[in-house]
Order: structure tokens, then C-alpha cells, then sequence
């Protein structure tokens, strides 16, 4: 399995985070973290992001190097 399966990539909060699928299928009202430690309501985490915002938010480095540290 790959190592990166199982997290998805959201544009939120002023980024695009990674979030473990866990974290997408939590609870509404809940408080969830990305791999940053960003913390997002579940009920924006759980929005369809509008096709704007995958272009105009940044990808969170820090999400990226998590990632990349676990491919290896």
C-alpha cells in the first residue's frame, strides 16, 4: 500500500492541506487537524471546494514534506 494512501488533499483555511480521510469523514461541528496541524471545522473540510480555489490556494509545504518523509 502506498504510503500516502488514505489522505486527501483540501484547499482550506487559506491553503491546500492534506488530511487524513479520517478527518473527512468526521463528525459536523468538530475541530480536525491537517498533517500541518492546521485546524479546520469538519464542516469545511467536508465542502466541495470551489474549482477557484485548488488554483489559487498555495499547497502547504509542510503538509508536502510530511508526505514525501513518508514515501520514504
Amino acid at each position: 500500500m502506498p504510503p500516502n494512501r488514505g489522505f486527501q488533499w483540501q484547499p482550506v483555511s487559506g491553503g491546500r492541506h492534506a488530511f487524513d480521510m479520517a478527518a473527512r469523514r468526521a463528525e459536523s461541528g468538530l475541530i480536525v487537524n491537517a498533517l500541518c496541524g492546521v485546524e479546520v471545522s469538519s464542516d469545511e473540510l467536508q465542502q466541495i471546494a470551489p474549482e477557484v480555489d485548488w488554483i489559487r490556494e498555495k499547497t502547504c509545504m509542510e503538509c508536502w514534506e510530511i508526505l514525501k518523509f513518508r514515501q520514504q
